[in-house]
């Protein structure tokens, strides 16, 4: 297993099981549609975000959603 995606499954195991869930969602459907076309600004925005301990709320989750179904 690649190193980053073994960190991210560590860190993902240490959530309660909703963000569990949600991450599973993200990750599924990444593997059942293929690429997420995310700009540059959008994936240093998710490594500045992955750095932070804070945790997303259900509506900004609903928004990346949303941003990414355009």
């Amino acid at each position: 297993m690649n190193k980053r995606l073994n960190e991210a499954i560590t860190r993902v195991s240490k959530l309660p099981d909703e963000q569990q869930e949600a991450a599973a969602v993200v990750l599924l459907d990444f593997l059942d549609h293929g690429d997420v076309d995310l700009t540059p600004e959008q994936i240093a925005e998710l490594e500045r975000r992955l750095e932070e301990d804070d945790i997303a709320t259900d509506e900004e989750v609903g928004a990346f959603f949303k941003r990414l179904k355009k």
